[in-house]
């Protein structure tokens, strides 16, 4: 019989985090490679059911208008989610609604339909990419969200996903380690309108992709949005931002998962 200990740990591994794992954390990803996968479903299951884990505490919605959902993929999917479970099946641990409209409104409106400069980390299995690449187009943008993820697979899930939801044309996936794309992304621009960090929430992780992208941030008084905002890591992130840079941190403390919250701050 599984513990209540390895069944947090266990559902925290199957796509969380994303980026640099700690040792412990890695020992318990090896650990739950060996699991077999019927039963990797079960305990995953029974974890949603119960709210162990990072189902303890979700704002994520399901009883809504699917057709307010800005992708017909997406909002497709989300018709066959009536439940937690169901849904962590469909669109694993995406935001979510009402977050992914979140999203697109605040991309949407933080944008020209020329030279928008819009990058995310944490790709995962590409759903909050498909919004934001979804409005980019609905801008009249002819720009791409520049998305990046240090797992392979998951990055050609995202792919899949991207293609069914008819936005390949604007999104530009990489494969690799955050820290090092933003380097390189922020020497190469001159200014960023949008930033999604969302590959790892460790604090002094969340913390220098912040600082990569500052400048350029600050050069267009762009924004950057931020999940999991309510404590934790992210949390820890946003304070020391703010100490640090001051500007405007605007909260929206009921939507996505455990911890909730998602976060938009400016210069």
């Amino acid at each position: 019989m599984l513990t209540r200990w390895q069944l947090e740990s266990m559902d925290e591994l199957r796509e969380w985090p994303r980026e640099h794992l700690s040792v412990n954390e890695r020992m318990k990803k090896k650990a739950w490679a060996f699991v077999p996968e019927p039963m990797k479903d079960k305990v995953f299951g029974y974890a949603v059911r119960k709210g162990l884990g990072r189902f303890r505490d979700t704002c994520r919605m399901f009883d809504y208008n699917h057709h307010l959902v800005p992708n017909p993929y997406l909002g497709e999917l989300e018709s066959r989610s009536p439940d937690l479970e169901t849904a962590v099946k469909l669109t694993g641990l995406s935001i979510g609604y009402p977050a992914w409209n979140l999203l697109y409104y605040a991309l949407m409106c933080s944008i020209s339909t020329t030279d928008a400069v819009v990058v995310e980390t944490g790709t995962n299995h590409g759903f909050s990419t498909i919004v934001m690449a979804q409005a980019l187009k609905d801008a009249g943008s002819k720009e791409k969200v520049r998305t990046v993820d240090i797992d392979p697979e998951v990055v050609q899930r995202a792919k899949a996903n991207v293609e069914r939801a008819e936005l390949s044309d604007y999104v530009e996936f990489s494969v690799g380690d955050s820290i090092a794309f933003l380097k390189e992304f922020a020497d190469a621009h001159d200014h960023i309108d949008f930033a999604f960090l969302d590959g790892n929430h460790e604090v002094e992780h969340v913390e220098n992709e912040f600082e990569l992208l500052h400048a350029g941030i600050a050069a267009c008084l762009g924004k950057v949005y931020f999940d999991n905002t309510m404590s934790g890591g992210v949390a820890d992130a946003l304070r020391y931002i703010q100490d640090t840079h001051g500007g405007n941190l605007v909260r929206f403390d009921n939507c996505s998962w455990s911890p909730p919250g998602n976060a938009i701050w400016q210069p």
